[in-house]
């Protein structure tokens, strides 16, 4: 749920000295030089950290990311594109890459010693109105400060010709928080050239083949049999209250706009990010969920609907949260950019005539340079365009947006030049095509086991056991080629369609899952979409906000994934049963495991496993919610 082009450092510092003399703008140009920071490059943490090649973890191509281990974990909020939290080199204990560093003047300190004009006290009474006090900026910096990677420590000569003092100077390099993903123009993995080209190319060819004969025999059988050539049990399910479905959920597609109206008054400096604004945004998604899930069941949708509504509503949610908290993180940056600021003029104003600096205050000058070029930075579209926040805080981006099949939000996205009508055509044909032949295999074979799975509720628990292994074994088959066809229909068919339609040009929707030797690796590679959304807004957040470690933070992923398809399974079947919950939370022994070396020395074997789980595994579960 992209342009691997990488957050552009700042070229050069901007000018906040407009009003000293053109001899007190060559001193600080000079005074500046010497001084330099090494400026942090996102291009070439980009390109250190981008590999097109596959990996066994599953980073293809559009999303690799450079090696956790280089940055810390409280502003990389984790930045592996790997699905699994376990390779992550993200750590909890960031703090003791501080060790040796001295601590930075909070930002009262450093207005203070500037003797900042009565302009500059202006602006600061204005910011803090709007909830950037200096208490913000000290915790800001201090922040900062548990981020910085110490890099090596040089010695420059300062000033020498006035003063002949050195200074130590330690060189920085971190990443923004939101840096772990990076987007780049990608095909899926049925549409590259490499699969048409491939040796198993002809294999694809064979299922679809014998998807087609065995549609064409169950219509004629269907005919002989009965007179026609389906039976409109499932079509009956499907039209039922399609109306007020459909309404229901164009309601809370326009709900989802009230994002736009928060994230317009937290950049207007009306509501603070980190007071009020999340705190009114977690409670409007939780109400969201809530009305979703309770509201079709009141209304007695059929259970298509419900379905339909719950999971397009999870999706709702997942971008609502994702572009809430990303332009959140954006302000928070932007107000500590406009404090930095203030106080760099303050401490440049507070110079001699002749513009020369004490060792303390160049080493002031120097950190707030170097957190003014890391603001930038981070406010910067991570594809390199124009768009700047607060610049992306609009309807028309947040409906652009919506539109796009991700549920991750970037300012920007790579894009495509042109629709291919052609391209579009043959998805769209896919779409219809798929959808009718489920169908058609939901009314002959579906219909019947789910019938008899039903009538056993009457009968006793013993009875209910006996019975269990038959109805499992009828379902398997047919289950497993559901189970492919919902999966080619959905991040195949429907998500190519829509990124055709809105330009969208990471196509990188699922990776080669098939090949899977671990469970974890499957989890990724499945739906990428919800993993990337769940590897940065639950993995690694849970990391730098929770600080827990790095097993913990696994598990909560795996939980709360678990979670949100047993909610799921509720609004199906009307009960609560735990089944999928459990079965879900059962691969994290699996995926331990997997790594054993016996497992990890035959892939084979490994990959058997996998499929062995992928048949038994969901038919299983869907006898269980029928049965019992």
């Amino acid at each position: 749920m992209s342009s691997v082009v990488a957050n552009s450092g700042v070229d050069q510092a901007p000018n906040l000295d407009s009003n000293h003399s053109s001899s007190d703008s060559v001193e600080n140009l000079r005074r500046f030089r010497s001084c330099e920071i090494e400026s942090y490059s996102g291009s070439k943490h980009a390109a250190n950290g981008t590999n097109d090649d596959d990996d066994d973890d599953g980073d293809t191509g559009s999303n690799k990311q450079a090696a956790d281990k280089e940055f810390p974990s409280e502003y990389s909020s984790g930045s592996s594109r790997s699905s699994d939290p376990s390779d992550h080199t993200t750590d909890n204990d960031s703090s003791a890459n501080t060790s040796g560093l001295e601590s930075v003047p909070d930002g009262s300190t450093l207005l203070k010693r500037s003797g900042a004009s009565s302009k500059d006290n202006n602006w600061e009474s204005k910011v803090s109105k709007s909830t950037v006090t200096t208490t913000t900026i000290s915790e800001s910096i201090e922040s900062a400060e548990a981020t910085i990677t110490k890099e090596k420590v040089v010695t420059t000569a300062t000033n020498a010709a006035t003063t002949g003092k050195t200074t130590t100077k330690v060189k920085l390099k971190r990443r923004p928080r939101f840096a772990d993903l990076k987007f780049q123009p990608n095909t899926t993995i049925l549409e590259g050239e490499a699969s048409k080209t491939s040796i198993f190319a002809g294999f694809y060819t064979l299922f679809w083949l014998g998807t087609f004969v065995m549609f064409v025999k169950t219509i004629l059988v269907n005919y002989r049999n009965t007179g026609y050539i389906l039976q409109t049990h499932i079509f009956s399910i499907l039209w039922r209250d399609l109306p007020k479905i459909a309404f229901t959920d164009l309601f809370l597609f326009l709900l989802t706009f009230t994002h736009v109206a928060v994230q317009k008054q937290v950049a207007n400096h009306t509501l603070s990010w980190n007071g009020s604004a999340s705190l009114l945004i977690s409670i409007y998604e939780a109400a969201f969920l809530a009305f979703a899930l309770w509201w079709p069941i009141r209304c007695d949708y059929p259970w298509i609907g419900r379905v339909f509504l719950c999971l397009h509503s999870l999706v709702l949610l997942m971008k609502q949260h994702s572009y809430s908290f990303f332009c959140g993180h954006l302000s928070v940056v932007r107000d500590n950019l406009m404090l930095f600021e203030s106080a760099l003029r303050g401490l440049r104003k507070e110079a001699p005539p002749d513009g020369t600096l004490s060792d303390s205050q160049l080493e002031q000058e120097s950190k707030l340079l170097d957190e003014i070029e890391f603001c930038h930075v981070e406010l910067k579209s991570n594809v390199g365009y124009q768009t700047n926040y607060p610049d992306n805080v609009t309807f028309y981006n947040f409906f652009d947006y919506m539109m796009l099949p991700t549920v991750v939000y970037e300012v920007e996205y790579p894009r495509t030049d042109k629709i291919r009508w052609s391209y579009l055509f043959e998805k769209i044909a896919a779409i219809f095509g798929v959808f009718f032949l489920m169908i058609l295999i939901a009314e002959q074979y579906f219909y019947p086991i789910v019938m008899r799975a039903l009538s056993l509720r009457e009968l006793t628990f013993i009875d209910k056991v006996y019975e269990y292994p038959f109805l499992l074994l009828d379902l398997i088959l047919p289950f497993m080629l559901m189970y492919l066809l919902t999966w080619y229909l959905i991040w195949d068919a429907i998500l190519n369609a829509i990124a055709e339609l809105t330009f969208f040009a990471d196509r990188r929707f699922y990776g080669p899952w098939w090949n899977c030797v671990q469970w974890d690796q499957f989890a990724r590679e499945w739906n990428v979409p919800v993993h990337l959304f769940l590897l940065r807004h639950v993995y690694h957040s849970s990391i730098s906000a929770l600080h827990v470690s790095k097993h913990a933070a696994t598990f909560m992923t795996f939980f709360i994934s678990s979670i949100i398809h047993e909610l799921v399974m509720f609004v199906i079947f009307k009960k609560l049963r735990g089944y999928l919950l459990f079965l879900q939370m059962c691969q994290l022994p699996l995926v331990q495991l997997s790594k054993a070396k016996f497992l990890r020395d035959n892939p084979v074997l490994g990959n058997i496993m996998f499929w062995f789980g992928i048949y038994t595994g969901p038919s299983m579960m869907c006898v269980l919610y029928l049965t019992f």
